[in-house]
């Protein structure tokens, strides 16, 4: 994992139902973990690092949804933590 905002900052407006972590890839192929905030991220190496940090988010604020997209914003997993 890195701290900071080596980060490359995609979001898509009027998703936000539930309170949601989304995890996207990066343009330099990392994986990065998006806050409700809409401030704060975490870049991870691989996506089971980005995910567990997302689950650990996610476990701490009900209702919550956790979102996984590839590089092109397709949603490839969705979870729902109630």
């Amino acid at each position: 994992m890195h701290p900071g905002h080596d980060c490359c900052h995609h979001r898509v407006m009027g998703e936000e139902s539930l309170t949601a972590v989304r995890v996207d890839r990066t343009c330099h192929g990392r994986w990065e973990v998006l806050l409700p905030d809409g401030r704060s991220c975490i870049v991870c190496d691989t996506l089971d690092d980005a995910r567990r940090q997302a689950q650990l988010y996610a476990d701490r604020r009900h209702p919550c949804e956790v979102v996984i997209r590839d590089a092109y914003h397709r949603v490839i997993d969705r979870e729902s933590v109630l």
